[in-house]
């Protein structure tokens, strides 16, 4: 009987670990007009709301045409503002959709709701990287962390300007995360996601046009589903993800199972974090930091009786956890 609830639960733990998951970050297209009076009473509303959310979402204004053309951030770039909202076929503004899926208009994009966004996770993780001033260079890491979710992907890289000061016709003075354009190709750039534990290497250049500012400048990248439109998730250089220091990948091999003397955990680079030991009802045998120099632990485990284990790589809020054996 014994014997079978063990399996029972390496079973169950066994289904827990493979399905690693990583923080899914709100995603928010804000289709708003300058000239639109509506988007003027609006959208301040709806930007105090997110200021408790810091850290949780990615945002983005699209200007498009409607209700007037005579926008100047719709006049800036109007093929790839006018391709947007025609994707989601967006025909009023302010329209916010949400993951790619949701509608809703500013005001109701309210703490109720971006509460019952709060928490959700993603198989994949976006780290975007940005070197340069007015030519950069954008790196990004698609990590899969948990199994490949199925479905046909593209991953898409757009210019934001964080913040832009002038007085517009609609009375707003302070425009937020405002699109400039596509540094991925406008239609997005198909992607094959990596296995459960791999990486894909994406690089991007951006050159920083004159009537930019140049300080205010970053990239926001996303991939979403071709068919259902759903963002999977999304990064830019302000994620805590993105710092060297910061927890990125959590995915290890156990060199030699069995073990006898050594536990050897091998992971796929240097991460800081920390390890823990347990046994099978999840009691706390060994508690330990990871080297930050080397992407290898070794764990003298000799005096251990002998039986199954469970080991558990810890970095930020990403885990993973492996079974192993002391012979």
């Amino acid at each position: 009987m014994i014997k079978r609830l063990s399996l029972l639960i390496l079973l169950v733990l066994s289904v827990l670990f493979i399905n690693a998951q990583a923080k899914r970050y709100i995603f928010m297209e804000h289709f708003t007009n300058t000239w639109c009076s509506i988007c003027g009473s609006q959208n301040p509303k709806f930007y105090s709301v997110l200021k408790n959310y810091e850290g949780n979402y990615h945002h983005m204004t699209i200007h498009p045409s409607f209700p007037y053309n005579q926008c100047p951030l719709y006049n800036a770039n109007k093929t790839e503002n006018s391709l947007r909202a025609n994707y989601y076929s967006v025909s009023s503004t302010p329209t916010i959709v949400v993951n790619g899926l949701t509608s809703k208009s500013a005001s109701s994009v309210n703490a109720a709701y971006l509460n019952s966004e709060l928490g959700k996770t993603s198989p994949i993780q976006l780290i975007v990287k940005e070197t340069g001033t007015s030519n950069r260079s954008i790196s990004v890491e698609v990590l899969t962390l948990g199994n490949k979710p199925a479905g046909t992907y593209k991953i898409y890289a757009a210019a934001l300007e964080k913040v832009l000061n002038f007085n517009a016709q609609n009375g707003e003075k302070v425009h937020q995360n405002v699109f400039r354009k596509f540094v991925s190709s406008a239609d997005g750039d198909v992607i094959n996601l990596a296995e459960a534990g791999g990486v894909i290497n994406l690089n991007y250049n951006l050159n920083i046009d004159p009537t930019w500012v140049e300080s205010q400048m970053y990239v926001l990248v996303w991939v979403q589903n071709i068919n259902t439109k759903e963002v999977m998730n999304s990064g830019n250089k302000f994620d805590i993800t993105s710092s060297v220091s910061s927890p990125i990948y959590t995915n290890f091999q156990i060199l030699t199972n069995p073990v006898k003397q050594n536990l050897v955990l091998q992971l796929d680079r240097p991460i800081t974090g920390e390890y823990i030991i347990s046994n099978i009802m999840g009691q706390t045998i060994e508690h330990g930091y990871l080297p930050t120099n080397s992407n290898r632990l070794d764990v003298l485990v000799s005096n251990y009786k002998k039986g199954m284990y469970l080991v558990r790589i810890q970095s930020g809020n990403l885990k993973t956890t492996k079974r192993w054996v002391k012979d």
